[in-house]
């Protein structure tokens, strides 16, 4: 059903300087945005901007009450999955159970199709999904542009038991669960493939600290060869974890940014494996 992810999305307490601050450090161009109006996903309403570079999107939205954000740093609000036809997939989502915060789709201002799965049908976290528009009506700006990122590998979530998360991609979305097992920190990860995406599953050292909710926790940026990649972040500014990225358990090489240089979000490079 999904085919791959279109973009993050991120509150921020100031929106024109973080899409600054992705235009210096990964060279991103402002295709699209504008008003957002009260929903359920941004209850308070507000405006947003759509990012581009590489091959990659990034939504950005400023709520109308920033009074519980970050001055200087981005909060990761929900991922986008495209389809190849949102209404089926609207249609399959319901007969598995999947409540939605409309009845049917609106089209953005990027002239995609979207609609956002009920959060009590989604652990609590915010996803939707979205249908691009034809080639020929499709904004291209920024496409192709900056740091070259090829694509979102997937998006990492902190959840309070690993086993019931992964069992419930698998139910729900027919995931594969690919690998995983414990980290350097106590943590334990599970890598689950459902359609042509990915998620990453992280149970914390503390799992009673998410309070029985799913939580997002980073984004995985695919390159072609990451050490070039790590070269050109570190040429715009950027800080690693690490001076070189590790193998984890399913064969990709990552490293994380150092997130004193990005905004205090977590992300990471990743090369996939041959």
């Amino acid at each position: 059903m999904f085919e791959k992810i279109q973009h993050i999305g991120y509150y921020c307490a100031d929106l024109e300087a973080a899409v600054a601050w992705y235009n210096q450090g990964f060279g991103a161009l402002r295709a699209g945005g504008g008003d957002l109006a009260v929903s359920v996903q941004v209850p308070e309403g507000g405006a947003n901007a759509f990012l581009r570079f590489g091959q990659v999107e990034v939504e950005l939205i400023q709520p109308a009450d920033t009074s519980g954000l970050p001055k200087d740093g981005l909060v990761m609000h929900h991922v986008a999955y495209v389809v190849p036809d949102i209404r089926q997939a609207i249609e399959e989502c319901r007969a598995r159970g999947f409540r939605f915060t409309a009845d049917a789709p609106r089209t953005n201002q990027l002239g995609q199709q979207l609609l956002y799965f009920h959060p009590e049908t989604t652990n609590n976290v915010l996803m939707h999904l979205t249908q691009l528009p034809a080639p020929e009506d499709a904004v291209m700006t920024g496409v192709g542009g900056g740091v070259q990122v090829a694509k979102i590998v997937h998006a990492g979530y902190r959840v309070p038991n690993l086993e019931d998360a992964i069992a419930w991609y698998v139910e729900k979305f027919d995931g594969e669960h690919i690998g995983g097992g414990p980290s350097r920190t106590g943590s334990r990860n599970a890598f689950v493939n459902f359609g042509q995406v990915q998620v990453e599953l992280i149970e914390p050292h503390e799992p009673e600290s998410l309070g029985g909710h799913h939580e997002m926790d980073h984004v995985g940026y695919v390159m072609d060869d990451i050490h070039a990649g790590i070269d050109a972040c570190c040429g715009r500014g950027f800080k690693f974890v690490a001076d070189t990225p590790n193998t984890n358990s399913v064969g990709q090489q990552v490293l994380y940014f150092d997130t004193a240089t990005s905004m205090n979000s977590r992300m990471h490079l990743t090369q996939l494996p041959d």
